[in-house]
């Protein structure tokens, strides 16, 4: 996994207690909330790599696959306001590929352990989530949300997909979000 564990947990032990109730210390390949994606990607990257995945377009959604400088994850996508031309990151999340779901939840929940240690003041809640039916069949999401006194939070994911999917491309994951506050309430309002 990229060394995604020893990388995780030393980039988190190096957080101070006072510091671990904000969120914006926390990075994904060393980007962070808050932090201009120009300070990492071009205008033009940004623009040929935006998406919209919602009908509110307050956000704009950016995927990356196959970044050369990613250590820790596959993939990575971040969204920003649309009409802001500093391209402000409100969310980020990086994303690491699975063969095997077991795998994803046996990866979440050595992350989880290391969150509760450092996150103590933090609520932390457990779900699972079963996408539309018609949609997606029996795809499911087992996720665990880390609610901060801010508001901002961290959704720490493993996606399921039903074989069905797979066979389309579609892999397990275990994406790791950092989302503002603003940015969770509009995609809960976005995505009812």
């Amino acid at each position: 996994m990229k060394k995604l564990l020893g990388i995780l947990v030393l980039g988190l032990l190096l957080i101070t207690p006072s510091q671990a109730d904000d969120i914006r210390d926390f990075e994904i390949e060393g980007m962070s909330i808050g932090d201009s994606a120009l300070d990492f990607f071009s205008e033009e990257e940004i623009k040929n790599n935006s998406e919209y995945w919602w009908p509110d377009k307050t956000y704009t959604q950016v995927p990356f696959s196959g970044l050369e400088f990613l250590k820790t994850y596959d993939d990575l996508d971040f969204s920003y306001k649309t009409d802001d031309k500093k391209y402000k990151i409100y969310s980020i999340t990086g994303i690491i590929w699975f063969d095997n779901i077991n795998d994803c939840h046996k990866k979440q929940k050595e992350i989880d352990q290391e969150f509760s240690e450092i996150y103590k003041n933090t609520k932390k809640k457990y779900t699972t989530y079963t996408y539309d039916k018609e949609r997606f069949g029996n795809s499911t999401s087992k996720q665990i949300l880390y609610n901060f006194k801010s508001k901002d939070g961290i959704v720490l994911e493993c996606k399921d997909w039903e074989n069905k999917f797979q066979t389309e491309g579609w892999r397990d994951n275990l994406s790791i979000s950092l989302d503002t506050k603003e940015f969770q309430a509009w995609l809960r309002k976005a995505s009812n």
